[in-house]
């Protein structure tokens, strides 16, 4: 049988990179892993629980159990405390934090915001005046909430780059761990860190990639590595000094993404990409900005508007840092996030990435041809699947887009 290009240059990869980013032998352990705490919601009024099992709520001067008569309860954020209620009991509390809600059964769940979740609930009060709900679970089930909400992949040929997914969670779930032990709650349940999608969002793909790498992380020099990820490259990834101000410490660096002769996240629907902005919309993005329109001034001499915008800076991943953009007399400089919250158009907050370059069709229209979506540090996730879908294991995935790290079992 004769070998396409490709296929050579694939296995030819294959072998280069097999020796690389092997998974450390580690002693076999049952040790379940630890705890870690999710902030799910922020009560500034009120909101309600709602459980399936029994829960026991312990605080520093009683404990309550609520069974089959206490399905709900509403939880009412006073200046001074906290009123939890419901049809049977009325309970305030206003030094006594903080307040657990622990489950009496490990088939118990509790219902915030429509969304199923396992484990303890803790209360705590905000700074802001408000109650901060806490989810506290063993980390490895929390990672199954996490996993199919970064990564949605359902097909058995996905297997490898959900696992890759996996370990990159494990991996930044733990450092957050670390770096937040003094405070209310290690991590956030959305995007400011990773978004964790609750019980009821789990996967059976998700849940066996979870399984299959339990405790494996990610090390630098025996340190948990600094991990990020995002959803496409666009063709070349992004060295983390460029976008986080973070020393790349030799792993978080750019590259061309390329599996033999292609990129490897070519399948994704954002690999390439147009948008457009007219005059109106860019002067709308300056009064939200900054607080000017020049559209909208009173009207004292006839004059032309002209749209003008100019690159200044590029990354060694050719991601734009800095850019100049002027409606007539008007001129900002642009540099880092501030270019991706400016070009945002609703619903979505940022432009998909700064990995674009720039056309004009006339003095009031702005062509943005782009490519990739997110900051493009780190693990390529459509990247991942391409590579999964060819044949390589998780270790392979891990080892390019974070090369010189090692994998190593923590627990």
């Amino acid at each position: 049988m004769r070998l396409s290009p490709f296929r050579a240059a694939l296995i030819l990869a294959i072998m280069f990179i097999a020796t690389g980013c092997m998974p450390r032998a580690g002693r076999e352990t049952t040790t379940p892993g630890p705890d870690i705490r999710v902030l799910i919601g922020t009560i500034s009024f009120q909101d309600t629980l709602s459980f399936t099992g029994d829960y026991r709520l312990k605080s520093e001067e009683a404990e309550y159990e609520f069974g089959p008569r206490n399905r709900s309860l509403t939880v009412r954020a006073l200046t001074d405390g906290v009123q939890l209620y419901n049809q049977n009991r009325n309970l305030l509390y206003r030094d006594h934090f903080p307040i657990i809600l622990e489950p009496i059964n490990t088939e118990s769940r509790f219902t915030f915001r429509g969304f199923i979740y396992s484990g303890t609930i803790i209360l705590e009060p905000d700074e802001d005046g408000g109650i901060l709900l806490i989810n506290r679970l063993n980390i490895e089930a929390y990672l199954k909430g996490v996993v199919p909400a970064e990564i949605f992949a359902i097909n058995a040929e996905d297997l490898q780059a959900v696992k890759a997914q996996a370990i990159c969670a494990r991996s930044y779930a733990l450092k957050r761990l670390q770096e937040n032990s003094g405070g209310l709650f290690d991590l956030t349940a959305g995007t400011s860190d990773q978004v964790y999608g609750s019980f009821d969002r789990h996967t059976s793909l998700a849940d066996q990639a979870v399984e299959e790498t339990r405790g494996i992380v990610l090390t630098d020099r025996n340190l948990l590595a600094t991990v990020y990820y995002h959803s496409t490259c666009g063709g070349k990834t992004e060295a983390a000094e460029n976008i986080f101000n973070t020393d790349t410490t030799g792993y978080l660096i750019s590259m061309t993404d390329a599996i033999g002769d292609r990129f490897a996240c070519a399948a994704s629907p954002y690999f390439r990409w147009t948008e457009t902005r007219t005059i109106e919309q860019i002067d709308s993005a300056f009064q939200s900005h900054y607080g000017r329109s020049y559209l909208n001034r009173l009207i004292t001499d006839t004059t032309t508007v002209h749209l003008t915008a100019q690159i200044t800076k590029r990354s060694s991943g050719r991601r734009v840092q800095a850019m100049t953009l002027g409606i007539g007399d008007t001129t900002i400089t642009l540099s880092g996030y501030e270019i991706r919250r400016f070009f945002a158009t609703p619903p979505n907050p940022y432009l998909r990435s700064t990995l674009f370059y720039l056309d004009q069709y006339n003095d009031s229209t702005l062509v943005i041809y782009g490519a990739g979506f997110g900051h493009g540090v780190g693990l390529c996730q459509y990247g991942a699947l391409m590579m999964a879908r060819s044949g390589f294991q998780y270790y392979h995935i891990l080892n390019k887009y974070f090369p010189a790290t090692e994998l190593t079992k923590k627990y």
